[in-house]
């Protein structure tokens, strides 16, 4: 069995100075060996190995509107497609603290050296904001490609796109790259940036998460997976609409297992399915074959 693990804090977690700061946690679950907590931040992770990492994170603010980042680094260096931006934070019926939530993820390779390589989510803060704080962490990490190489899992990808990209109601959003591609079952290619070609009849484990600046006050922003022109529907998610231009920024995430069909054309996209023309500014997608 691959190993896997899962990391967490809540109830207070540490401030995140206006540099940035990697999060605080403890073990909640550990299967295997090539994934080992080190003191309360830093992640050791096996050489050569392909792993996919998901996290939760909440924050807290010292008043309401802001807006914070986390992303993951490997050995120092962002991991393409991991960062994500919360919406602006508000006060839930209950509490008396701003807060705010973020979630996104991650497929990549770890290099032969250093070994081990160390991983570590970050937050970043509202620039020039002190007294932001985690309440809570969760992060997941799952190992994709184990060293038997007989698992179907070994077929993973992690693609990502950035930039100010204007997309039609119900039309795909783009990508720029594959920053890991393992195995034959899944395939993207630049000259058709909107599309993911997968295997037929086999099964999917499939994460995305977006940002979106849709500059309407009260839009909120829809996304959606589409196998071959037909949504799944289990994969929407909304941004939260904009209360002001303040903050110009939005964002979500979503998931979904799907089997694909008998054709050997299996398309997947990821479709703004937001009523009007929305401007994108990132998205990633995640995926493993799991079936």
């Amino acid at each position: 069995m691959s190993s896997s693990a899962d990391f967490a804090c809540s109830g207070g977690c540490g401030a995140i100075p206006m540099s940035g700061s990697p999060a605080i946690l403890f073990t909640v679950v550990q299967n295997g060996t090539s994934i080992q907590l080190q003191g309360m931040s830093d992640v050791l992770l096996a050489p050569n190995t392909a792993y996919l990492a998901e996290y939760n994170v909440q924050f807290s603010t010292p008043t309401v509107g802001f807006a914070l980042s986390s992303e993951l680094t490997l050995n120092g260096s962002l991991i393409p497609g991991s960062q994500t931006l919360s919406f602006p934070s508000t006060i839930p019926p209950g509490l008396n603290t701003p807060v705010s939530s973020v979630s996104g993820g991650a497929v990549f390779n770890t290099p032969s050296t250093p070994n081990p390589s160390v991983l570590q989510l970050v937050g970043f803060p509202p620039s020039g904001v002190a007294g932001a704080n985690y309440s809570s962490v969760n992060l997941r990490i799952v190992e994709v490609d184990p060293s038997n190489g007989g698992s179907v899992t070994n077929n993973n990808a992690g693609i990502y796109g950035y930039g100010y990209v204007d997309v039609g109601f119900d039309e795909p959003i783009p990508f720029l790259e594959a920053e890991v591609t393992n195995g034959t079952g899944i395939n993207f290619s630049s000259n058709t940036p909107t599309s993911i070609s997968l295997a037929p009849n086999a099964t999917y484990f499939v994460s995305y998460n977006f940002i979106a600046c849709p500059l309407i006050v009260g839009l909120a922003v829809r996304v959606i997976l589409s196998l071959n022109n037909v949504f799944l529907n289990q994969s929407l998610s909304l941004a939260p609409a904009l209360t002001d231009l303040s903050t110009i920024f939005t964002s979500a995430a979503g998931s979904a297992v799907f089997n694909t069909g008998a054709d050997p054309n299996q398309i997947l996209e990821l479709i703004n399915n937001t009523n009007t023309m929305t401007k994108f500014v990132s998205a990633n997608i995640n995926i493993v074959q799991i079936g």
